[in-house]
């Protein structure tokens, strides 16, 4: 028998309804049922989990720590995501996006491989040397753009071609400000910001929740259906169906693709 099997008997023997046990612990009636029909796929973060665990289990008349104990023993958290020693990511459970790898050299023991790596090192090295004299040697832009007496006015401008650095793209470098609104009802929510330790917690109907991150985040929403994402300042499209939890991962790239069209 798992433990949701033992709360829902236990609530039945009390007489008490699903509503019941949702007005006195808080907790919502989605949640309830998940927990009694064990759908993990449903609840929040072990966090919450594990306090609606022992609620439950205490407004029914059992123990709330042996409760636990065998919740643990039946569902054992899924381990994080780890680099292993190759340098490969183990694939998420989850729909988040992994990142692209970076591309690692290994280091080479064999002697004609090393001469050939050399080689190539001192001709990058002398191309760049010879390219850097040229550059030196050459007049600045204002003595080249110089225009004789005769010219008119119309071929000043070529003097300031060029002249003008290019600026960086914005979307490389801004920040992601990211507002969490709680719509219609209650809302967990799960968020990591730049690989630091994961936020977790449930959102009341109206509450709000400004993160701010500098190279991604990593956000998992209980209800879709009850959330709203503001991104930098804009609303973004809806991320799933009701009551489906998903996961995403927005970075300053793919910021875009989830504002609303």
């Amino acid at each position: 028998m798992t433990t949701g099997d033992e709360l829902r008997n236990a609530r039945r023997s009390h007489g008490k309804t699903i509503e019941q046990i949702s007005r006195v612990t808080k907790i919502s009636p989605p949640i309830l049922r998940a927990i009694e029909s064990d759908d993990h796929a449903r609840l929040p973060g072990w966090v919450f989990t594990r306090g609606f665990l022992q609620s439950y289990a205490s407004e029914v008349g059992l123990d709330p720590r042996a409760t636990v104990t065998k919740f643990l023993a039946q569902n054992a958290p899924a381990p994080r995501p780890t680099f292993e020693s190759s340098g490969a990511r183990t694939a998420p459970a989850i729909d988040v996006v992994p990142e692209p790898e970076p591309i690692e050299l290994e280091p080479s023991t064999d002697i004609g491989q090393m001469i050939a790596v050399a080689v190539i090192v001192v001709a990058t090295v002398t191309y760049f040397g010879l390219h850097n004299r040229r550059s030196a040697s050459a007049p600045p832009p204002a003595v080249a753009a110089a225009a004789p007496a005769h010219h008119d006015a119309a071929a000043v401008p070529v003097a300031t071609s060029g002249a003008a650095a290019p600026q960086p793209v914005a979307s490389e470098s801004a920040e992601l400000r990211l507002e969490l609104v709680a719509t219609t009802g209650e809302c967990w929510i799960s968020a990591t910001v730049d690989d630091q330790p994961p936020l977790q917690r449930l959102m009341n109907a109206g509450e709000r929740k400004t993160l701010t991150a500098r190279d991604a985040v990593t956000l998992r929403v209980g209800d879709p259906g009850a959330f709203q994402l503001m991104l930098n300042g804009a609303p973004a499209r809806p991320l799933g169906q009701p009551a489906r939890p998903i996961t995403i991962r927005i970075t300053p790239q793919n910021a875009r693709d989830y504002l609303a069209r």
